[in-house]
């Protein structure tokens, strides 16, 4: 049986649930959408996973000659 969404909802990138639109936040490193279950809370922000948490503090490393 197929599943079927209601307009307006969307599912979670990390459980795979269904919710709809105001349940669900963007990531603000990826964007992707995530709940408020599945959310990992730092620095006082929420992201979708710990990598976007520790690339929130830490970037993506050390910038060297080679990136000019």
């Amino acid at each position: 049986m197929a599943k079927t969404e209601s307009k307006g909802s969307h599912r979670c990138s990390r459980c795979d649930q269904s919710y709809e639109d105001l349940e669900l936040q963007p990531c603000m490193i990826c964007r992707s959408l995530f709940c408020q279950y599945c959310a990992v809370i730092g620095y006082g922000r929420a992201f979708c996973s710990r990598v976007c948490r520790g690339f929130f503090f830490f970037g993506d490393g050390d910038e060297t000659e080679e990136d000019f």
